[in-house]
């Protein structure tokens, strides 16, 4: 059986109130965490660990869902089999923080769940050079330098914020650099892929794949300088853009799933 082909039109619509719920859903649960700390007896690590895998797991299976409705012969298959891949190590980096930090209590910032989560931008970068390959898109000077214009925004406020707090380049920094860089890059490609798909055959499901990626730069962006502090913790609120940056992105392969 031929995989069906990849469709000439994708016509739909952002529903705001799903944007909404999600940032409500997501400041409640975050709340709650805060609150439930207090209780000694509800274990708050356990049901984060949960949470934090669930969520990058369950935009893994979708996204598997839909580069096998598509097969590898479709630039669809292809890339969202990238994105599988992406999200699959993301949730393999949650485990590997969760074995290290509660089982064997050992400081999981650096270790081997760091590989995972550097991959998440690797693979996330793949899945939208494989579309921009595929359609021939065509980017104009002012898209090419906002692509690089954003990563140096990025990279520049970090490693100001740091050292001005820090007052030299140490391994933290340097470590957390290399993080930020990934993440600024998917950004920087996200934000890309939205304009020059505007209006066009991926223009929702890019405008809202770029809001979800930009909740993880965010998150990670914060995490990172966090971390030259050892001031994070399951509790902080920098958690809430990765819980909405996870939905969001659910919600862009549902609209995706939907229109073909």
């Amino acid at each position: 059986m031929e995989p069906e082909k990849v469709p000439e039109v994708l016509k739909s619509k952002i529903n705001f109130k799903v944007f909404a719920l999600i940032i409500a859903g997501s400041i409640a649960f975050q709340t709650f965490i805060y609150f439930a700390a207090e209780f000694h007896d509800f274990n708050i690590e356990e049901n984060l660990a949960f949470v934090s895998m669930s969520l990058p797991l369950i935009v893994s299976v979708v996204s598997f869902f839909i580069a096998h409705k598509y097969g590898l012969s479709q630039v669809f298959g292809k890339s969202y089999l990238f994105l599988a891949l992406a999200f699959f190590c993301f949730f393999l980096a949650e485990v590997a923080y969760y074995v290290y930090d509660e089982i064997l209590e050992i400081e999981p910032y650096p270790s081997i769940a760091d590989v995972f989560f550097f991959a998440l931008y690797v693979f996330a970068a793949i899945h939208i050079l494989i579309n921009f390959r595929f359609f021939k898109t065509k980017t104009l000077t002012a898209h090419k330098l906002l692509f690089i214009a954003i990563p140096l925004a990025i990279f520049s406020a970090y490693s100001f914020m740091s050292l001005e707090e820090i007052g030299e380049a140490n391994f933290d920094f340097y470590y957390g650099i290399v993080f930020v860089a990934g993440a600024a890059v998917t950004l920087s490609l996200a934000a890309l892929g939205a304009l020059v798909f505007r209006g066009g055959l991926l223009g929702i499901v890019w405008a809202i794949l770029l809001i979800g990626l930009l909740g993880f730069a965010i998150g990670d962006l914060w995490y990172y300088y966090l971390e030259l502090y050892g001031e994070y913790d399951l509790h902080h609120p920098v958690n809430l853009f990765w819980y909405a940056g996870n939905w969001v992105i659910i919600y862009a392969l549902y609209k995706h799933s939907r229109a073909i």
